[in-house]
């Protein structure tokens, strides 16, 4: 593994937060006693402007915090940056509010993880799809062996992926090849920003489900002419990108990979739906909950009167608020910050780290190979 700058994955150190601080300088400050330019800017440029005319009075609001705070630490940056991280339509939603309020209540750790970069964990569970779809079609290599934790997990989506596929035929094996090595060839970054405090060792390579082999291009066009002789048009929705269009961060991403692979084992282009769960359903309701609660925070409401609210908005709000500890200013300025960022991820259907580009590149530059 090659890596540059101060973090250590090793140590379960990340990349640095102050590495993309100038990625959240947004409206310049102005000393008002002055009247002039002071140089700084808040970090208010991924919370900032959507195209929408007029001022944004909840922006203003959030700065007003900021001035009033003063020369930000270096530990309070930290925090700030981890909330434009959080992203609505990451797996790990809504956890990652509860992690984010741990951390700036002083009870949780700061490791954090932006769009793309996902934990170890899921690429652990990719990893099991690609070696499920293997052993369905007995390759060498799926006797591959699991570690005693994740075995369970396997032998789980062993079952799953064996049902959905059914009994082995030459036109399915064609379909589930192509499958596979495209999940293979996806980049899978379990690289992370922060610390995770424990100081045990964070495996972040490597970087795909499975070794796709340095053939993989020339194999897959291969299976794909094959594959279109034999289904002609309709061959089309199963030469699908893998997981669809998004990362594998997104919360769809297993959902539409099981999709693909249950409409491979009817040979009919989803012929097989698997159910829903709750990491796929009823998100917008849920994240209006959490921004009532965060909102309530920032407006420092916690002596309002609760009767009239429901038993789920009651707890997730106490929960939160436990975490969070006492409405002190640099605090409620965190939180409303997290408020905004989430409020325009329900808008404006995007995630909003404008300079994502950049962002990427830094990310690159400490964690170049493997």
């Amino acid at each position: 593994m090659s890596v540059t700058g101060r973090c250590n994955f090793h140590k379960g150190i990340g990349i640095p937060y102050d590495a993309v601080y100038h990625l959240l300088d947004g409206t310049r400050k102005i000393d008002t006693k002055r009247d002039r330019e002071d140089g700084n800017y808040y970090h208010d440029e991924n919370i900032r402007g959507y195209g929408r005319g007029g001022p944004d009075h909840e922006v203003q609001e959030i700065n007003r915090m900021e001035l009033q705070l003063g020369e930000l630490s270096p530990a309070v940056r930290d925090l700030r940056t981890m909330i434009d991280f959080c992203c609505i339509w990451r797996y790990d939603y809504p956890e990652r509010v509860h992690q984010i309020c741990r951390a700036i209540g002083g009870s949780g750790d700061t490791l954090g993880r932006c769009h793309y970069q996902v934990g170890t964990d899921k690429r652990d569970e990719l990893a099991a799809y690609a070696l499920a779809m293997q052993k369905w079609l007995g390759m060498k290599g799926s006797e591959k062996t699991v570690s005693a934790g994740g075995r369970a997990l396997q032998e789980k989506i062993d079952e799953r992926v064996f049902s959905m596929l059914g009994e082995r035929e030459g036109l399915k094996e064609l379909l589930v090849e192509r499958t596979l090595i495209g999940l293979c060839a996806r980049h899978i970054d379990c690289s992370f920003f922060g610390s995770d405090g424990s100081g045990k060792p964070v495996e972040v390579f490597p970087s795909h489900a499975l070794n796709p082999g340095r053939d993989w291009h020339e194999r897959m066009r291969m299976l794909e002419s094959e594959i279109q002789g034999k289904l002609g048009g309709r061959s089309y929705d199963f030469l699908c990108e893998v997981g669809g269009a998004e990362p594998p961060c997104h919360f769809k991403f297993i959902r539409r990979l099981e999709i693909l692979v249950g409409s491979i084992g009817c040979l009919s282009w989803r012929g097989y739906l698997p159910p829903k769960d709750s990491k796929v359903s009823g998100r917008r309701e849920l994240t209006q909950r959490y921004l009532a609660a965060l909102q309530a925070y920032w407006a420092d409401e916690s002596a309002v009167d609760a009767r009239g609210e429901d038993d789920q908005y009651r707890s997730l709000k106490e929960a939160l608020f436990n975490d969070l500890g006492e409405p002190e200013l640099h605090k409620r300025w965190l939180i409303a910050s997290l408020w905004k960022n989430i409020k325009n991820q329900t808008l404006y259907q995007a995630f909003t780290m404008k300079h994502w580009v950049d962002f990427v590149q830094i990310v690159r530059r400490h964690v170049p190979s493997q």
